[in-house]
């Protein structure tokens, strides 16, 4: 991307650990492009318009959340993003290879633009599949009006950078999709594309089954989807869904650390908010000259296969600079300009095959968040990672496999971190990562985590690790800790002032597979009936004894078919265990546990599990 943005503020926030860095990256010769869809709460459904108002209420004080305005979302501009009941079955979206027919290009108003690499013509009309278009350089010569269609043909493959021009409206969005039959029209970036595809400044907008790639002979600035805005207001209605972006070869910049660690031309430190962590797979950004407030509204990005993408996957970023729109000082900061109303969901995320690969999904300078029913497999840093926002619910989510790269500091499936407020972590199943969940809450922050299945991580099961102005409820989860040396329970990788911070722990199992596993305390940590298995109990009203789990059995993955949620009836309890109805009754506490049985009957169960 040709365009810097200034710095004046510049966070300090150190992010260095070790790894090794390996420049390898092979592309698959196939790949199934089969969406990771796992499930969802009663009534779930497919949705009609994107964004997320109003998802969560937490008080920064501890008070209870709205159960009510958990179940779904906002009901004027996003009725139908409901939360996923797990163990539903997967969608099918069809391989990537497969013969198939899109409805997408019937054009709307009779308005619609076909593009064959082969077999057309950019002296063409472009309006039949027989006056086709040629070249991307022909679509992006072209101001598109609201309705258009552009229609690529199945199976052909572009060189280059696509970056149309022109708006929809709200009832007449611009979509692109493929027609004929076959696989996703693939688009590669060419030797001087910093992205395959450039939407800037554009409104309304709807893409569907592309392929798209940005493997460079060397790291740089690049990404595979690239939506952008500059002095431009709200920017609304994005959508991007069934495309396959992989093997984007992007650098990685931190924000803070020490310069003296660079590993050029892979890793840089100390870049500051602006430069770091904007190049990957699909991402959002906001550049100013004039200082115009950008920023973007009802966004979805649901069911696409991103594989190896550095630095992240799915990025969401908010311009800071001298303007203040990224990074809050405070819950009320009002500089503080977020992307709003976004939706993530039913992606499957894969970065095993890059030792650069780190975020599947950062998301921040952003409100009113879903992010749901994604796999993350193989993520570096942290898998989900929400940071400077507000409002966001993580549900229905499996993230495994999470190492340290690119000399990242942490492991995490899922972190709360930096500035995060009204935040909700639950029904995910996050194991075998480094920590489970980060509770990372510098500055200030709330959050609630509950009903998650947090099992096997090497480290940490959850690390609280907040500054002490910040609040956390986590209660009914079931943590399990590998037999392997030094794994915890709950822990901390920080120190005493991290343990400060408000941390309500109640109705948790925690089972520890080693007798040393740790369960941390600290002056703001309170433990109030969980139960302790395999280590001593701590706090009040405290269990102890055998679980008595269905069947422990060995640790489930998901795939890009789908999660393993629907695996995970093993972890429920059987009739006497120590757990059942002897937990402690939290108001406002979600309506349904893990599996979907509503809460409560009879007293509270101790754990995601509530026997019937």
């Amino acid at each position: 991307m040709a365009a810097q943005f200034a710095m004046a503020l510049v966070v300090s926030l150190v992010l260095v650990g070790s790894g090794a860095c390996d420049a390898s990256r092979t592309p698959p010769e196939s790949i199934e492009l089969r969406p990771a869809v796992v499930g969802g709460a009663p009534g779930a459904g497919s949705r009609a318009s994107g964004g997320t108002s109003g998802l969560n209420a937490v008080d920064s004080g501890l008070a209870p959340v709205d159960a009510g305005r958990l179940s779904t979302s906002d009901a004027g501009r996003n009725s139908g993003a409901t939360a996923g009941r797990a163990g539903a079955a997967p969608v099918d979206d069809g391989d990537a290879g497969e013969s198939r027919t899109t409805l997408g290009c019937a054009g709307d108003a009779g308005t619609a633009f076909y593009i064959d690499a082969r077999g057309g013509r950019d002296s063409n009309a472009g309006t039949s599949p027989a006056a086709a278009w040629q070249t991307l350089a022909r679509v992006n010569a072209e101001t598109l009006m609201p309705g258009t269609t552009l229609c690529f043909k199945a199976g052909e493959v572009w060189t280059g950078q696509l970056a149309p021009k022109g708006s929809g409206t709200a009832t007449h969005p611009i979509v692109v999709d493929q027609y004929g039959t076959g696989a996703r029209p693939r688009i590669a970036a060419g030797r001087d594309d910093a992205q395959a595809l450039l939407l800037m400044n554009v409104r309304y907008w709807e893409i569907n089954h592309l392929e798209l790639t940005n493997d460079q002979p060397g790291p740089g600035d690049y990404r595979g989807i690239s939506v952008r805005g500059k002095d431009a207001g709200e920017l609304s209605h994005i959508y991007i869904r069934d495309c396959f972006v992989h093997d984007v070869t992007g650098q990685v910049n931190w924000i803070g650390g020490d310069s003296a660690d660079d590993q050029p031309p892979w890793i840089k430190f100390k870049t500051g908010w602006d430069r770091s962590k904007r190049t990957g797979g699909v991402v959002f950004e906001v550049e100013s000259e004039t200082g115009v407030k950008t920023w973007f509204d009802d966004v979805m990005i649901e069911r696409n296969v991103v594989q190896n993408t550095s630095f992240g996957g799915i990025i969401f970023k908010q311009l800071e600079a001298s303007y203040g729109w990224g990074v809050r000082n405070s819950a009320s900061d009002t500089k503080f300009s977020p992307h709003t109303n976004i939706v993530v969901r039913d992606n499957y995320i894969d970065q095993k095959g890059t030792k650069y690969g780190c975020n599947a999904i950062y998301m921040t300078g952003a409100k009113h968040v879903l992010i749901e029913r994604n796999v993350a497999d193989g993520a570096g840093t942290s898998a989900i990672e929400a940071y400077n926002a507000d409002d966001v619910l993580i549900q229905y989510n499996e993230t495994f496999g999470t190492i340290s790269k690119a000399k990242g500091a942490d492991s995490n499936g899922i972190d709360a971190d930096r500035a995060t407020t009204n935040t909700i972590i639950q029904y995910n199943y996050v194991h075998g990562n480094g920590d489970g969940i980060l509770l990372c809450q510098f500055a200030f922050g709330d959050s609630i985590v509950r009903y998650n299945l947090i099992l096997d991580n090497s480290r940490h099961g959850i690390n609280l690790h907040s500054d002490a102005s910040a609040t956390n409820q986590t209660y009914n989860n079931l943590i399990v800790s590998p037999a392997s040396a030094n794994a915890s329970l709950i822990a901390t990788s920080g120190n005493g002032e991290h343990l400060k911070a408000r941390y309500a722990i109640r109705n948790n199992i925690l089972r520890a597979r080693r007798a040393g596993a740790q369960v941390v305390s600290g002056a703001g940590v309170s433990y109030n009936n969980n139960l302790f298995d395999g280590i001593a109990a701590v706090g009040g009203g405290a269990r102890t004894g055998d679980v008595m789990f269905v069947n422990e059995v060995a640790l489930p993955s998901g795939s890009q078919a789908g999660s393993a949620l629907s695996d995970l009836q093993g972890w429920q309890l059987r009739p006497g265990s120590p757990a059942l109805e002897h937990g402690v009754e939290i108001e406002n506490h979600g309506e349904h546990d893990f599996w979907g049985n509503p809460l409560y009957k009879g007293a509270p169960d101790i754990g995601p599990y509530e026997a019937p």
